[in-house]
């Protein structure tokens, strides 16, 4: 994905990029689990490293990203979802019901700081405050009322619709556009990047103390348990 971004951006002949996921119920299931689960430090590192570069590229990108949300965002998919300019979400339906939303404190973990700030920042503090803290997952028809998602379709509509708003973005000026975008998103980048250390530190110290390893393993039998159920 970072390396798409970075493709895209050296190519000043391309405006905008539309983000998708292969699976068509499923945007992006988040972070993998497994990667702070009894971790190596070294690895660790790299993997949270790994991931605030894929927001700073993606929130920061000079492209006009449009999110094609098809299926599940939860946690880092929401991540993904944000840093887009304008999103797109499959609707409700009989045979799916798309969630999308920041639910790490049900997993025992929470959200970064400029994650967190991203949510507070497009559907309000006080909503934010309770989501944060409950985990909720919304519904893409919920996601609407609060700013969360901008559009809602059938889900055979996502792809296209999101092809037809790219088009629509990239009509706007480059250079207009993008003083734009970072009239509201740079303060956020710099902050981001003055304390990306501090964060690292935060994250893997937050992530190999025993409480939260404990929480993690008691998840993930959850999880296993439910698949032999089924």
């Amino acid at each position: 994905m970072s390396g798409a971004i970075k493709d895209a951006e050296s190519d000043r002949s391309i405006q905008t990029l539309v983000l998708k996921s292969s699976k068509p119920t499923i945007f992006s299931a988040g972070l993998d689990i497994l990667e702070m689960k009894e971790p190596q430090l070294d690895r660790l590192k790299k993997f949270w490293s790994s991931f605030q570069q894929l927001y700073v590229d993606l929130y920061g990108s000079r492209l006009a990203c449009i999110a094609s949300i098809q299926g599940h965002a939860p946690a880092a998919g929401c991540m993904l979802a944000l840093s887009c300019d304008y999103r797109i979400m499959s609707a409700s339906s009989e045979s799916s019901a798309p969630t999308i939303g920041l639910n790490e404190s049900k997993l025992g973990i929470v959200a970064p700081p400029w994650l967190g700030q991203q949510f507070i920042d497009t559907i309000g503090r006080r909503r934010a405050e309770k989501a944060l803290t409950l985990g909720t997952l919304f519904t893409p028809e919920q996601a609407l009322a609060m700013d969360l998602v901008d559009e809602v379709v059938p889900a055979d509509q996502v792809e296209e619709r999101a092809v037809e708003a790219a088009h629509e973005w990239a009509k706007i000026p480059p250079a207009a556009r993008v003083a734009s975008k970072m009239l509201i998103r740079q303060d956020r980048l710099n902050d981001m990047k003055a304390k990306r250390q501090a964060d690292l530190d935060h994250f893997v110290g937050f992530v190999t103390n025993e409480k939260t390893q404990a929480s993690l393993k008691a998840y993930l039998e959850l999880l296993a348990s439910k698949g032999r159920k089924k």
